[in-house]
């Protein structure tokens, strides 16, 4: 049996043919439940979900398109979303993102809307359930947001995002009595690397650099890269010794090991501990003076700011 026929065969007495012509014509998913029961579905909600009517007519929740760990989820949402659709002076809800899963097992985002259908007496016959798949979208929007708050070269944190998670982890250390490090690092002589190797190879370095560092960060910490080629690091928790023993690991990761493209690399780094400091722009200060007294006598070092 073809696809038309077995769709026509599907279209059980009970159903309009014209109305489930205009139905399946919809560009986008619909469904009709009676509490919690499918009772309609169109062709399109089938073909994104990749199930037929036949197996989804009838079924009570949770249906087989919820993901097993996002049952809660969407049971609370859609039961929010019936509430707020019982007032029939409110304005309809807005649509919502949901986790959902095709019959082969892949995931996607849906975006639901849900409304009452109502009789001449403005009784509740059902609800009618809009679902969109909007995976790329939603993609589109994660990855704005990530390229807001990152560095779109090495993928770290960028300086917005780490003057956030500076104020944060200041207010806290200062609401619990905890300490606080922040380091400054910045490759030594980099301008010679673009200069002798071209800015592909200076790139690829800074890349380099960056997946190096991170691989010496302990679990809280933040690096961010927020200029040409200084880093800024946060270390919660961090006391004098534990802040002076990561910042040299993260010396070392740099200059112990060549660059295929640019050769030999230092980098020097000044950091600051909070001490009774009460402000973390004033920290970053104390952690930049550092790094200019680290490049001032020499540079391949790492200097504790120590007030005078």
């Amino acid at each position: 049996m073809d696809g038309e026929a077995q769709h026509s065969r599907e279209r059980e007495e009970g159903h309009d043919e014209p109305m489930a012509a205009i139905l399946d014509a919809i560009a986008v998913g619909y469904m009709v439940t009676k509490g919690t029961r499918i009772i309609d579905i169109n062709r399109n909600l089938c073909r994104t979900l990749g199930f037929s009517r036949d197996e989804l007519l009838e079924l009570e929740m949770p249906w087989p398109f919820t993901p097993p760990q996002s049952l809660e989820l969407s049971r609370a949402i859609t039961e929010r979303l019936s509430r707020d659709a019982l007032d029939s002076d409110a304005a309809p809800s807005d649509p919502i993102e949901v986790p959902l899963m095709r019959k082969d097992g892949s995931r996607f985002v849906g975006e639901l809307t849900i409304a009452p259908a109502r009789d001449a007496d403005g009784a509740i016959l059902g609800w009618v359930s809009t679902i969109r798949d909007v995976s790329r979208r939603h993609d589109y929007e994660v990855e704005l947001e990530r390229l807001a708050t990152h560095d779109p070269l090495t993928g770290l944190a960028n300086r917005r995002l780490f003057e956030e998670r500076l104020d944060q982890e200041m207010a806290g250390a200062i609401r619990h009595s905890r300490s606080l490090a922040v380091a400054i690092l910045d490759l030594d002589h980099f301008k010679s690397v673009n200069d002798r190797f071209g800015h592909p190879a200076g790139d690829d370095a800074l890349r380099e650099s960056s997946a190096r560092l991170e691989r010496i960060l302990r679990k809280g910490d933040l690096l961010a890269r927020v200029g040409g080629e200084e880093f800024a690091w946060i270390l919660p928790d961090a006391h004098s010794h534990g802040a002076w023993a990561a910042v040299e690991r993260a010396r070392h990761a740099i200059s112990d090991t060549s660059f295929e493209a640019a050769g030999d690399l230092t980098i020097s780094i000044g950091v600051a501990l909070r001490g009774d400091l009460q402000d973390g722009a004033q920290l970053y200060e104390h952690a930049d003076e550092s790094l200019y007294r680290a490049k001032r006598e020499g540079r391949d070092r790492s200097i504790m700011w120590r007030s005078l």
